[in-house]
Protein backbone atom coordinates (compact mmCIF):
# COMPACT_ATOMS: atom_id res chain seq x y z
CA UNK A 1 0.00 0.00 0.00
CA UNK A 2 1.82 3.19 -0.94
CA UNK A 3 2.24 5.79 1.79
CA UNK A 4 0.04 8.91 2.82
CA UNK A 5 2.28 11.76 3.05
CA UNK A 6 1.20 14.16 6.09
CA UNK A 7 0.02 17.02 3.77
CA UNK A 8 -2.48 14.82 1.62
CA UNK A 9 -4.00 13.63 4.62
CA UNK A 10 -4.30 17.12 6.20
CA UNK A 11 -5.91 17.86 2.61
CA UNK A 12 -8.47 14.63 3.02
CA UNK A 13 -9.16 15.90 6.85
CA UNK A 14 -10.04 19.62 5.91
CA UNK A 15 -12.45 18.29 3.30
CA UNK A 16 -13.90 15.72 5.23
CA UNK A 17 -14.53 18.09 8.24
CA UNK A 18 -15.81 20.67 5.29
CA UNK A 19 -18.23 17.95 4.31
CA UNK A 20 -19.94 16.89 7.71
CA UNK A 21 -20.18 21.00 8.86
CA UNK A 22 -22.03 21.35 5.89
CA UNK A 23 -24.32 17.85 6.33
CA UNK A 24 -24.72 20.15 9.77
CA UNK A 25 -25.64 23.26 8.68
CA UNK A 26 -28.06 21.06 6.44
CA UNK A 27 -29.71 19.42 9.10
CA UNK A 28 -29.55 22.64 11.02
CA UNK A 29 -31.51 24.62 8.17
CA UNK A 30 -34.33 21.31 7.87
CA UNK A 31 -34.96 20.64 11.21
CA UNK A 32 -35.38 24.94 11.97
CA UNK A 33 -37.85 25.08 9.58
CA UNK A 34 -39.59 22.17 10.60
CA UNK A 35 -40.10 23.38 14.12
CA UNK A 36 -41.31 26.52 12.93
CA UNK A 37 -43.98 24.96 11.35
CA UNK A 38 -44.74 22.31 14.24
CA UNK A 39 -45.00 26.55 16.22
CA UNK A 40 -47.22 27.67 13.53
CA UNK A 41 -49.64 24.65 14.14
CA UNK A 42 -49.50 24.90 18.12
CA UNK A 43 -50.71 28.50 17.78
CA UNK A 44 -53.53 27.37 15.22
CA UNK A 45 -54.57 24.46 17.89
CA UNK A 46 -54.17 26.87 20.81
CA UNK A 47 -56.61 29.43 19.01
CA UNK A 48 -59.21 26.13 18.62
CA UNK A 49 -58.76 25.25 22.15
CA UNK A 50 -59.24 29.03 23.71
CA UNK A 51 -61.91 29.92 20.70
CA UNK A 52 -64.43 26.63 22.19
CA UNK A 53 -63.63 27.74 25.89
CA UNK A 54 -61.88 24.64 26.64
CA UNK A 55 -59.86 24.48 29.87
CA UNK A 56 -55.82 22.87 28.77
CA UNK A 57 -52.40 23.22 29.44
CA UNK A 58 -49.33 22.45 26.46
CA UNK A 59 -47.75 19.81 28.06
CA UNK A 60 -43.39 18.39 27.79
CA UNK A 61 -41.86 19.85 24.83
CA UNK A 62 -44.77 22.39 23.82
CA UNK A 63 -44.65 23.45 27.08
CA UNK A 64 -41.13 24.15 27.92
CA UNK A 65 -40.82 25.44 24.28
CA UNK A 66 -42.55 28.57 25.64
CA UNK A 67 -41.45 28.23 29.59
CA UNK A 68 -37.68 27.95 29.46
CA UNK A 69 -36.23 28.78 25.82
CA UNK A 70 -37.32 32.03 24.47
CA UNK A 71 -38.58 30.74 21.38
CA UNK A 72 -40.60 27.70 20.79
CA UNK A 73 -39.47 26.80 17.85
CA UNK A 74 -36.26 26.46 19.91
CA UNK A 75 -37.41 23.70 21.17
CA UNK A 76 -38.35 21.04 18.56
CA UNK A 77 -40.45 17.89 18.80
CA UNK A 78 -42.04 15.52 16.48
CA UNK A 79 -45.60 16.34 18.07
CA UNK A 80 -47.77 18.90 19.94
CA UNK A 81 -48.79 17.76 23.54
CA UNK A 82 -51.58 19.78 25.29
CA UNK A 83 -53.95 18.15 28.35
CA UNK A 84 -57.66 18.45 29.06
CA UNK A 85 -60.18 16.95 31.42
CA UNK A 86 -61.13 14.26 30.70
CA UNK A 87 -64.82 15.20 30.25
CA UNK A 88 -63.42 17.55 27.83
CA UNK A 89 -61.95 15.02 25.66
CA UNK A 90 -64.43 14.69 22.87
CA UNK A 91 -64.84 18.98 22.60
CA UNK A 92 -61.02 18.81 22.60
CA UNK A 93 -60.85 16.57 19.71
CA UNK A 94 -63.84 18.63 17.62
CA UNK A 95 -61.32 21.69 18.29
CA UNK A 96 -58.36 19.90 17.02
CA UNK A 97 -60.38 19.02 13.85
CA UNK A 98 -61.31 22.80 13.19
CA UNK A 99 -57.38 23.82 13.22
CA UNK A 100 -56.89 21.18 10.89
CA UNK A 101 -55.85 18.12 12.37
CA UNK A 102 -57.56 14.28 11.59
CA UNK A 103 -57.17 10.77 13.09
CA UNK A 104 -54.25 9.08 11.17
CA UNK A 105 -52.08 6.51 11.91
CA UNK A 106 -48.16 6.09 10.63
CA UNK A 107 -48.08 3.69 7.39
CA UNK A 108 -44.23 1.83 8.26
CA UNK A 109 -43.97 1.07 4.69
CA UNK A 110 -44.15 4.34 3.07
CA UNK A 111 -43.44 6.99 6.01
CA UNK A 112 -46.75 8.63 5.57
CA UNK A 113 -49.94 8.97 7.78
CA UNK A 114 -53.38 7.45 5.86
CA UNK A 115 -56.39 7.14 7.62
CA UNK A 116 -56.33 5.75 10.98
CA UNK A 117 -58.47 2.20 11.31
CA UNK A 118 -60.85 2.66 14.36
CA UNK A 119 -60.76 -0.64 15.63
CA UNK A 120 -57.05 0.16 16.25
CA UNK A 121 -57.12 3.17 17.16
CA UNK A 122 -59.65 2.36 19.66
CA UNK A 123 -57.74 -0.92 21.36
CA UNK A 124 -54.60 1.44 21.76
CA UNK A 125 -56.60 4.17 23.64
CA UNK A 126 -58.39 2.03 25.58
CA UNK A 127 -55.24 1.08 27.16
CA UNK A 128 -53.66 4.28 27.45
CA UNK A 129 -54.46 7.74 28.60
CA UNK A 130 -54.28 9.95 25.19
CA UNK A 131 -55.86 10.88 22.17
CA UNK A 132 -53.55 10.02 19.25
CA UNK A 133 -53.89 9.87 16.15
CA UNK A 134 -54.63 13.10 15.16
CA UNK A 135 -52.19 14.59 12.18
CA UNK A 136 -52.23 17.60 10.07
CA UNK A 137 -50.22 18.49 6.82
CA UNK A 138 -48.67 21.89 6.60
CA UNK A 139 -48.20 22.78 3.40
CA UNK A 140 -45.04 25.60 3.67
CA UNK A 141 -44.90 27.73 1.53
CA UNK A 142 -41.80 30.27 2.68
CA UNK A 143 -39.05 28.21 2.79
CA UNK A 144 -35.62 29.80 2.05
CA UNK A 145 -33.76 29.05 -1.17
CA UNK A 146 -31.19 27.84 1.02
CA UNK A 147 -33.20 25.77 3.03
CA UNK A 148 -34.96 24.41 0.08
CA UNK A 149 -30.94 23.40 -1.09
CA UNK A 150 -30.31 21.87 2.55
CA UNK A 151 -33.28 19.86 1.76
CA UNK A 152 -31.98 18.45 -1.75
CA UNK A 153 -28.64 18.08 -0.59
CA UNK A 154 -29.17 15.86 2.13
CA UNK A 155 -31.56 12.85 1.66
CA UNK A 156 -32.02 12.53 5.83
CA UNK A 157 -33.81 15.78 6.02
CA UNK A 158 -36.67 14.46 3.49
CA UNK A 159 -37.97 12.55 6.76
CA UNK A 160 -38.86 16.07 7.32
CA UNK A 161 -39.83 16.77 4.26
CA UNK A 162 -41.74 14.29 3.02
CA UNK A 163 -42.37 16.47 -0.42
CA UNK A 164 -38.81 17.56 -0.80
CA UNK A 165 -37.95 20.89 -1.60
CA UNK A 166 -39.72 21.41 -4.66
CA UNK A 167 -42.84 20.64 -2.62
CA UNK A 168 -42.26 21.37 0.70
CA UNK A 169 -44.94 19.96 3.22
CA UNK A 170 -44.32 18.17 6.87
CA UNK A 171 -46.44 16.41 9.33
CA UNK A 172 -48.06 18.13 12.30
CA UNK A 173 -49.19 15.50 15.23
CA UNK A 174 -51.51 16.15 18.64
CA UNK A 175 -51.61 14.42 21.26
CA UNK A 176 -54.63 14.94 23.95
CA UNK A 177 -53.84 13.63 27.11
CA UNK A 178 -56.39 13.20 29.40
CA UNK A 179 -54.21 11.87 32.31
CA UNK A 180 -49.89 12.35 32.93
CA UNK A 181 -50.23 8.25 33.33
CA UNK A 182 -52.59 5.64 34.41
CA UNK A 183 -51.86 6.54 37.87
CA UNK A 184 -51.51 10.51 37.80
CA UNK A 185 -54.60 12.31 36.74
CA UNK A 186 -54.26 15.40 34.62
CA UNK A 187 -56.49 17.62 36.77
CA UNK A 188 -53.64 18.81 39.77
CA UNK A 189 -51.70 19.64 36.61
CA UNK A 190 -54.50 22.12 34.45
CA UNK A 191 -55.50 23.76 38.24
CA UNK A 192 -51.78 25.43 38.08
CA UNK A 193 -51.98 25.86 34.92
CA UNK A 194 -50.95 29.94 33.77
CA UNK A 195 -50.54 31.91 30.40
CA UNK A 196 -46.86 32.40 29.72
CA UNK A 197 -46.10 34.52 26.82
CA UNK A 198 -42.56 34.02 24.32
CA UNK A 199 -41.62 35.73 20.72
CA UNK A 200 -45.76 36.31 19.70
CA UNK A 201 -47.08 33.40 21.11
CA UNK A 202 -49.45 32.40 24.20
CA UNK A 203 -50.40 29.44 25.72
CA UNK A 204 -51.17 27.97 29.14
CA UNK A 205 -48.22 25.44 30.44
CA UNK A 206 -48.42 23.72 33.88
CA UNK A 207 -46.66 25.47 36.84
CA UNK A 208 -42.54 24.83 37.45
CA UNK A 209 -43.67 21.93 39.71
CA UNK A 210 -45.68 20.15 37.36
CA UNK A 211 -43.35 20.82 34.58
CA UNK A 212 -40.68 19.45 36.91
CA UNK A 213 -42.27 16.23 37.74
CA UNK A 214 -43.31 15.63 34.58
CA UNK A 215 -39.65 15.71 33.11
CA UNK A 216 -38.84 13.60 36.03
CA UNK A 217 -41.73 10.81 35.38
CA UNK A 218 -40.69 10.64 31.94
CA UNK A 219 -37.11 10.66 32.24
CA UNK A 220 -37.19 8.03 34.73
CA UNK A 221 -39.81 5.44 33.34
CA UNK A 222 -38.20 5.59 29.59
CA UNK A 223 -35.03 5.20 30.87
CA UNK A 224 -35.41 2.08 32.69
CA UNK A 225 -38.14 0.65 30.03
CA UNK A 226 -36.95 -0.04 26.47
CA UNK A 227 -37.12 2.85 25.18
CA UNK A 228 -33.76 4.38 25.70
CA UNK A 229 -34.86 7.86 25.20
CA UNK A 230 -34.96 10.77 27.79
CA UNK A 231 -31.52 12.53 27.61
CA UNK A 232 -33.39 15.55 25.34
CA UNK A 233 -35.42 15.85 28.24
CA UNK A 234 -32.79 16.67 30.31
CA UNK A 235 -31.94 19.73 28.37
CA UNK A 236 -35.39 20.91 29.65
CA UNK A 237 -34.49 19.91 33.22
CA UNK A 238 -31.19 21.51 33.50
CA UNK A 239 -33.14 25.26 32.74
CA UNK A 240 -35.60 24.82 35.01
CA UNK A 241 -33.99 23.59 38.27
CA UNK A 242 -31.76 25.98 39.17
CA UNK A 243 -33.65 28.55 39.07
CA UNK A 244 -36.62 26.90 41.10
CA UNK A 245 -37.07 28.41 44.82
CA UNK A 246 -36.75 26.44 47.75
CA UNK A 247 -40.97 26.60 48.20
CA UNK A 248 -41.10 25.46 44.77
CA UNK A 249 -38.99 22.60 45.37
CA UNK A 250 -40.59 21.49 48.12
CA UNK A 251 -43.75 21.21 46.10
CA UNK A 252 -41.72 18.61 43.55
CA UNK A 253 -40.87 16.68 46.62
CA UNK A 254 -44.23 16.64 48.30
CA UNK A 255 -45.80 15.39 44.54
CA UNK A 256 -43.09 12.83 44.25
CA UNK A 257 -43.95 11.52 47.71
CA UNK A 258 -47.74 11.41 46.72
CA UNK A 259 -47.68 9.35 43.66
CA UNK A 260 -44.92 7.40 44.85
CA UNK A 261 -42.10 7.61 43.11
CA UNK A 262 -39.80 9.02 45.15
CA UNK A 263 -36.90 6.64 43.48
CA UNK A 264 -37.68 8.39 40.02
CA UNK A 265 -36.85 11.85 41.60
CA UNK A 266 -33.30 10.31 43.19
CA UNK A 267 -31.87 9.10 40.41
CA UNK A 268 -33.16 11.55 38.25
CA UNK A 269 -32.00 14.90 39.92
CA UNK A 270 -28.80 13.22 41.02
CA UNK A 271 -27.67 13.13 37.60
CA UNK A 272 -27.76 17.03 36.90
CA UNK A 273 -24.08 17.69 37.82
CA UNK A 274 -22.54 15.20 35.28
CA UNK A 275 -24.26 18.20 32.55
CA UNK A 276 -22.27 20.84 34.00
CA UNK A 277 -25.40 22.21 36.40
CA UNK A 278 -24.68 23.41 39.67
CA UNK A 279 -27.91 21.98 41.07
CA UNK A 280 -29.59 24.64 44.60
CA UNK A 281 -28.20 23.07 47.93
CA UNK A 282 -32.32 22.01 48.83
CA UNK A 283 -32.23 19.75 45.35
CA UNK A 284 -28.46 18.18 46.54
CA UNK A 285 -30.17 17.70 50.06
CA UNK A 286 -33.06 15.44 48.54
CA UNK A 287 -30.90 13.77 46.26
CA UNK A 288 -28.54 12.59 49.64
CA UNK A 289 -31.92 12.44 51.80
CA UNK A 290 -33.28 9.48 49.54
CA UNK A 291 -30.20 7.65 48.94
CA UNK A 292 -30.34 4.53 49.94
CA UNK A 293 -27.44 2.27 50.17
CA UNK A 294 -27.15 -1.30 49.36
CA UNK A 295 -26.71 -3.80 51.21
CA UNK A 296 -23.24 -5.79 50.15
CA UNK A 297 -25.09 -8.70 48.63
CA UNK A 298 -27.55 -6.63 46.71
CA UNK A 299 -25.06 -4.85 45.04
CA UNK A 300 -24.88 -5.65 41.28
CA UNK A 301 -23.35 -3.89 38.20
CA UNK A 302 -24.47 -0.66 37.13
CA UNK A 303 -27.22 -0.49 39.69
CA UNK A 304 -25.67 -0.53 43.54
CA UNK A 305 -29.17 0.65 44.84
CA UNK A 306 -31.32 -1.56 43.91
CA UNK A 307 -34.93 -2.04 46.03
CA UNK A 308 -34.93 -3.93 49.17
CA UNK A 309 -34.50 -7.82 48.77
CA UNK A 310 -38.04 -8.03 50.82
CA UNK A 311 -40.44 -6.24 49.12
CA UNK A 312 -41.17 -5.79 44.95
CA UNK A 313 -39.54 -3.10 42.67
CA UNK A 314 -42.37 -2.22 40.58
CA UNK A 315 -44.43 -1.38 44.07
CA UNK A 316 -41.99 1.10 44.62
CA UNK A 317 -41.73 2.28 41.68
CA UNK A 318 -38.16 1.70 42.15
CA UNK A 319 -36.67 -0.04 38.86
CA UNK A 320 -33.43 0.93 39.39
CA UNK A 321 -30.84 3.59 38.16
CA UNK A 322 -31.87 4.30 34.23
CA UNK A 323 -28.74 6.09 33.70
CA UNK A 324 -27.24 3.31 32.05
CA UNK A 325 -30.06 2.49 29.63
CA UNK A 326 -30.47 6.04 28.47
CA UNK A 327 -26.71 5.41 27.11
CA UNK A 328 -27.78 1.84 25.91
CA UNK A 329 -25.55 -0.23 27.89
CA UNK A 330 -28.03 -2.13 29.42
Amino acid sequence: MPSLDIMTLEKFCAKLHREQVNRLVNCWRAILAFTQAQAYAERELVAAFEAAGIPYSLLKGAATGLRLYGDPAARGSSDIDVGVSRRDLFAAERAARDAGFWPAQKNDRTNLFERADPTFRARVEAAHYELGFMVRRLQVTNLSPETRDAIRAEPWCQRLWPGGPDEPWCYALVDIHHSLSLDISLDPVLASAHRVETAGHSACVPSDCWLAVHMIYKIYWEGVQHYGKGLYQYADLVRLVPHMTQGEFDEVTDTLNRFNIVAAGHYVLRRLPLFGVTSPEWVQEHVRSTFRPAAPEEESGDDPFPPPADVVAADLNDLGDMWARLWGQR
